[in-house]
């Protein structure tokens, strides 16, 4: 049997560290986890090292319920834009900067994707 993910592996870090880890796998972008910005600090920032690539802010919620998952996920994609994890990214020179609101209950997640 594989070891998965457990119902009680359910706080924000977790899930953070969860994606983290994930992508940081990659060989092509630069991953910094809950870096402080102007108002806040964003979950993940992931970078392609040119600032002609791809950007994403990453902004994680853990629902307290399975209904609450498409709200939280809303709050999460407005969070990055009210609090300018954005400024950062654009004060570099990405343009191309993608957001991504995700919010988990136990095993089940959901996601929105929102153009920066």
């Amino acid at each position: 049997m594989i070891p998965t993910i457990g119902f009680y592996d359910s706080a924000e870090n977790f899930y953070r560290g969860f994606l983290a880890g994930i992508l940081s796998q990659s060989d092509r972008h630069l991953i910094k986890s809950n870096r402080e910005s102007e108002n806040g600090r964003s979950d993940l920032m992931v970078r392609n090292p040119s600032l002609r690539g791809k950007a994403f802010i990453i902004e994680v919620k853990v629902s307290k319920g399975i209904h609450d998952l498409e709200k939280d996920t809303e709050d999460a994609a407005k969070q990055i834009h009210e609090k300018g994890y954005i400024a950062e990214l654009q004060t570099e020179g990405y343009r191309d900067i993608i957001c991504y609101g995700i919010s988990f209950y136990q095993k089940d997640c959901e996601v929105q994707l929102d153009k920066g």
